[in-house]
């Protein structure tokens, strides 16, 4: 999986080398690795772009908002669009990016607290891209080698090369479980949804969430294959918005729903 042992800018062309580098950052790193849970990275880091600006004298990071968002007029972004292309900014960021990180962090935090309370030895990661697996230039000679990314099988869509892992845990004793995080449902109340909508949006969101995963359990057996052909994938699905029985009721309007062997895990409710 992706790695980054010691900072040296060498050249790594054999595999036996690079897996000796591996072993001794993973161990020099995780020196309680049998014993205790580690999440990488160890603090969440949203994804959305933010600007430093002076407020009152004091530095603080603001949220980028999209062109066109509520409140903002035609002319409004017109400008905003303008400016940009004088004074490029980082990308603007919509609404539901900032509360897919909300969700997120939220879920990384309950397994956090979780494997303290109940002793858990595992391995988590968070916002895992595809192409991060040996994408470091250093070691482009023995990637060759091994399954990457890139590689994946032609029987796969050739768009299943590129995406991420919400989350993914190594767990000693459930081995690998994926898992594919949905906001939906943090502003059903402000936003005075009807019922049937609510449950359309969520079937449509767990029927997203199922390609996801599907795509996801593709691409970890084809990156372990070379160690672990034929590797046993646990998928689950976080809400962490919605109650166990807004799911239920969705799923239970839709036979092809009830049907798939995916857990629904982790709501705040």
């Amino acid at each position: 999986m992706s790695s980054h042992p010691p900072s040296t800018t060498q050249q790594v062309v054999n595999l036996a080398e690079a897996q000796a580098l591996w072993r001794q950052w993973v161990e020099a790193e995780f020196p309680d690795l049998e014993s205790r849970a580690y999440f990488l990275p160890p603090v969440y880091v949203n994804r959305v772009p933010m600007t430093r600006q002076s407020v009152a004298g004091q530095d603080v990071l603001v949220l980028g908002s999209a062109p066109g968002q509520a409140g903002q007029s035609n002319k409004q972004a017109m400008a905003s669009s303008a400016a940009q292309t004088l004074n490029p900014q980082p990308p603007r960021v919509q609404d539901s990016d900032v509360r897919d990180d909300a969700a997120v962090e939220w879920v990384i935090k309950r397994l956090q607290k979780i494997s303290e309370e109940n002793k858990e030895v595992l391995v988590g990661l968070s916002q895992l891209k595809f192409e991060q697996c040996l994408g470091e230039p250093r070691y482009s000679a023995v990637a060759a080698q091994l399954p990457v990314a890139d590689s994946l099988p032609s029987s796969f869509p050739k768009s299943w090369k590129q995406g991420d892992f919400d989350v993914l845990l190594i767990h000693r004793h459930y081995g690998f479980v994926v898992c594919e995080v949905k906001a939906f449902g943090d502003n059903i109340q402000e936003l005075n949804i009807p019922q049937q909508a609510i449950e359309n949006n969520i079937r449509k969101k767990l029927k997203q969430a199922v390609s996801q995963l599907d795509k996801a359990e593709a691409m970890l057996s084809h990156l372990m294959s070379d160690i672990a052909p034929g590797l046993r994938i646990t998928k689950t699905i976080a809400f962490p918005n919605l109650t166990a029985r807004q799911l239920q009721q969705a799923i239970s309007g839709d036979t092809t729903l009830s049907q798939v062997g995916i857990y629904l895990t982790l709501s705040k409710y």
